[in-house]
């Protein structure tokens, strides 16, 4: 696996922004530091599989190469809550957040006590194409098919993505499917016995999910969220395909904004500047790094990582999304 192209020149880039004065005092910090990841998801999860790969790799380029341990934290709204309102400040701790936290300060704001701008992003370790799709069991094998029955699908949380993606296309696009919350790490033996038919996830997780289905062919992938087909699953229509509604593609397409945090690391607001760009400057080189991609391609991750610098600015496009869409998109979830 070769490194992400893009991150060449911001590497060389960040490599100037810790002034030679503060680099001394960062290093001297993070020597006698175990920095804590804290993921929003239960051990044994992709979130969890792709922290535990990156935390290998990750101390060897942190000044003073700090240890740093994984920690679970299971939620969506309340792991970004704790993060930015109760984690140490001082750079010792940073997190995996769920990737609908920006989009959650949008539509579900009264659960919200952060603000998803004034986290410290320090990078996004891969990107998301949202898939809903069915056990190969399920009577339902093509996006059609949920339009005239009611396909039982699974999903973590209210919040989650995945339920998110499962209700806009019912709401938008006609679809019956029957969503059921509370199936956090249980999703697979749940499909795989029979009790759901299906779930959404990203196309980029399955292999972390549930790595023999894709290559045994047992999933059916209705449709796709992003901007065009996968190659995995090219006879699976995107759901831009499936709707000509100005609005509906306006919500779409807005939604899809949460690719930039598919699978980013935020430290809190109030750290120093200095250490939030030897942070930044550590993940990038982490992402180039071939011992780390040798270790993703056989965990069966993917990697294409962007900077802290654009995850903040893809965070910052997404939270300035106009009253009148959020409305829709929120209508739409509900």
């Amino acid at each position: 696996m070769t490194p992400p192209p893009r991150l060449s020149i911001a590497i060389a880039a960040m490599c100037m922004t810790v002034p030679l004065a503060h680099a001394g005092a960062v290093e001297d910090f993070y020597r006698t530091q175990t920095i804590r990841l804290v993921v929003s998801a239960s051990a044994g999860g992709t979130y969890d599989l792709a922290a535990r790969v990156f935390v290998k790799h990750f101390p060897a380029h942190m000044p003073g190469r700090p240890n740093v341990i994984v920690v679970n934290m299971p939620g969506t709204v309340g792991t970004a809550n704790w993060l930015y309102e109760v984690a140490e400040k001082d750079g010792s701790v940073i997190g995996m957040p769920n990737q609908s936290v920006p989009m959650n300060q949008v539509v579900t704001p009264k659960l919200v006590r952060y603000d998803a701008r004034k986290f410290n992003w320090i990078g996004n370790l891969e990107g998301a194409t949202g898939v809903i799709f069915t056990y190969h069991t399920s009577p339902a094998k093509r996006f059609r098919d949920a339009l005239t029955r009611e396909p039982v699908m699974g999903v973590p949380t209210r919040n989650s993505t995945a339920y998110q993606l499962l209700a806009m296309s019912n709401r938008l696009l006609n679809t019956r499917f029957k969503i059921i919350s509370g199936y956090e790490r249980n999703r697979v033996v749940a499909m795989e016995s029979g009790e759901l038919e299906g779930t959404a996830s990203n196309i980029e997780n399955l292999a972390g999910l549930a790595p023999h289905w894709l290559p045994k062919n047992l999933i059916n992938i209705l449709a796709v969220h992003g901007p065009k087909r996968v190659a995995r699953a090219p006879d699976a229509p995107t759901l831009l395909e499936l709707t000509d509604n100005p609005a509906h593609r306006q919500i779409l397409e807005v939604t899809m904004l949460q690719a930039a945090t598919a699978r980013a690391i935020v430290a809190p607001p109030g750290v120093p500047a200095e250490r939030v760009a030897a942070l930044r400057r550590a993940l990038e080189r982490t992402a180039q790094d071939p011992n780390y991609l040798a270790d993703v391609e056989r965990a069966k991750l993917e990697v294409d990582a962007t900077s802290g610098e654009a995850t903040q600015a893809a965070v910052a496009r997404l939270i300035a999304t106009s009253p009148e869409v959020v409305a829709l998109v929120l209508d739409t979830i509900k």
